[in-house]
């Protein structure tokens, strides 16, 4: 008997297609121009599993290498809940401590 809920694999496993436990937020940076960070489940949620991982893409120039980094501490785990909670301010701080991919 299969089951309704998605594996955990696919929880666990970044895929822009949406399959992946994810959530998509767009905003735009200091500079003006328009981003998309997609913040995903990389690991679980329990209390020593690892941050949410957030990956950066330009919006209006899709050829630029993407960017990365890792949400602070003391935001949810679960992608939907910390795309509620971080302000377009957090997104403009967290992409410019992130690093190329």
């Amino acid at each position: 008997m299969a089951t309704q809920e998605p594996s955990i694999l696919k929880k666990l496993l970044f895929r822009y297609d949406g399959a992946a436990d994810s959530e998509k937020v767009k905003f735009t940076s200091a500079g003006g121009q328009d981003w998309q960070a997609s913040l995903c489940l990389h690991s679980g949620t329990n209390p020593q599993s690892p941050r949410l991982l957030v990956m950066f893409r330009n919006r209006t120039r899709p050829k630029d290498p993407q960017r990365y980094t890792l949400v602070p501490p003391g935001y949810s785990k679960v992608p939907s809940e910390a795309a509620k909670q971080l302000s377009e301010d957090d997104l403009q701080k967290l992409l410019a401590s992130s690093v190329e991919v």
